[in-house]
């Protein structure tokens, strides 16, 4: 579904997708993909767990109300609860590999039990990391990988192969994750749905002077009423989430590229240098010159 503006561009909206998979075999057909900074595909959810694989590039996944970080080697799980949609680094591309599958019926009949480490709620929410940093935990963004290609592959037993490393995988987040399910896991999406159409223009648009009116025509609701929505769903107003999505894309520039300071403030959205600086301290706790050198606070802790 899209939603035209009075701009003319065309938005897509999210929507439930549903991803047919067998019976006997619940994986789905892998997805291998490169895209520029502005992808063909809205923010959406799937009815399956989703799982993946950074081969080039990097950018910002937006996952519910998370604006997280990706590079080269980097892998990602995502729960059939969150909302979410990737973006390159501006002027860039970035090469994924992605895979549904449904973990709890693949491992029923091999394990015998649903085990605590199959309890897939606790995959989501603002305590989940989604993005896996591949540098910090190797062995799980390369099960994820292993995954992947033994489904394109379809080498001899490969069916076998994929519930096993399925089942190493969910050993592996289970010790990723230790805390536990997450107590703000969405039960449902409505309320991030009701505002996607903003979200998709704001991913799009950030380094661009966003009019508020603008995002509430795209929802089709009043001002006031966009901003409670906003607010409801992603705990803050517009303009904070605006904020942190600008200096999350500036940040991962600043570590990936060799582009100017300046030149990344224009490029997210800052036309003065000196409010770029002092947002960014705000943020990370030094200046985006000691950040580059790698002074200050990860993006990844945030």
């Amino acid at each position: 579904m899209r939603i035209q503006s009075k701009s003319g561009k065309s938005h897509l909206t999210e929507q439930l997708q549903r991803i047919p998979v067998d019976d006997d075999f619940p994986v789905g057909t892998p997805d291998f993909n490169t895209r520029d900074e502005h992808p063909d595909i809205g923010p959406h959810i799937h009815d399956l767990f989703e799982i993946g694989y950074c081969f080039d590039g990097t950018g910002l996944f937006l996952i519910g109300d998370k604006i997280l970080p990706f590079k080269r080697g980097d892998a990602v799980v995502i729960n059939t609860h969150e909302v979410h949609i990737a973006r390159g680094t501006p002027g860039n591309t970035t090469s994924w590999g992605f895979l549904h599958l449904d973990p709890v019926r693949l491992l029923a009949d091999s394990i015998g039990s649903y085990s605590e480490n199959l309890r897939l709620s606790q995959y989501c929410g603002s305590a989940f990391r989604n993005i896996i940093d591949g540098e910090a935990y190797p062995e799980i963004a390369h099960c994820i990988l292993q995954i992947l290609l033994e489904v394109r592959d379809r080498p001899d037993h490969y069916r076998s192969m994929v519930r096993s490393l399925t089942w190493r995988l969910m050993l592996l987040l289970n010790r990723y994750h230790r805390g536990g399910e997450s107590s703000d896991a969405p039960r449902d999406y409505q309320e991030i749905e009701r505002i996607m159409p903003a979200l998709r223009y704001l991913n799009d648009n950030y380094n661009e002077e966003i009019d508020v009116v603008k995002l509430a025509e795209l929802c089709f609701a009043s001002e006031s009423n966009f901003r409670k929505l906003f607010h409801r769903a992603m705990g803050c107003a517009p303009q904070p989430y605006l904020q942190r999505l600008r200096l999350n894309a500036a940040a991962t520039l600043l570590k990936n590229s060799s582009a100017s300071v300046l030149e990344i403030a224009q490029r997210c959205g800052y036309n003065n240098l000196s409010n770029f600086n002092r947002q960014f301290r705000a943020r990370f706790g030094v200046s985006p010159r000691d950040y580059r050198g790698g002074a200050g606070v990860p993006l990844s802790d945030l």
